[in-house]
């Protein structure tokens, strides 16, 4: 099956309708090696390739492909939102001065006591995101 084939299928798949646009990007974001992009990202990477896109379709697909629970999003610099592929429970590292962010595995991270939640809240998830710069 084609990455384009599998694209449309896990659009299908997640009940988003199938978009040139969608499908596009959905090549661009869904192989086999994981991927943290911002919308800005992605459009730049569209633009390399040649094509053209609206940053505003961009933002528009990478927010139905999160509300659909095909990507995560988790809190880059500067309130950027980053996008990422892998939907496994994990941790990041990231990097204060270029805004990468790179995944640690669950079973390297142990939290020993949480606080004591608000009343009439309950935990819905809890990622860790340790920020990090080089050393001087």
């Amino acid at each position: 099956m084609s990455d384009n084939q599998n694209t449309i299928e896990m659009l299908k798949k997640a009940g988003l309708r199938l978009t040139k646009q969608r499908i596009f990007i959905g090549d661009l974001l869904f192989g086999s090696k994981h991927k943290h992009v911002s919308a800005e990202s992605v459009y730049n990477q569209i633009e390399e390739l040649g094509k053209k896109m609206a940053l505003a379709t961009v933002y528009n697909c990478l927010h139905h492909f999160h509300k659909a629970g095909l990507l995560k999003k988790v809190n880059g610099l500067n309130d950027v939102i980053i996008f990422d592929t892998n939907l496994c429970y994990h941790h990041h590292f990231l990097n204060v001065e270029t805004g990468e962010l790179t995944d640690i595995d669950e079973s390297n991270v142990s939290i020993a006591e949480l606080p004591s939640l608000p009343e009439g809240f309950e935990t819905e998830s809890m990622e860790l995101t340790i920020r990090v710069k080089p050393q001087t």
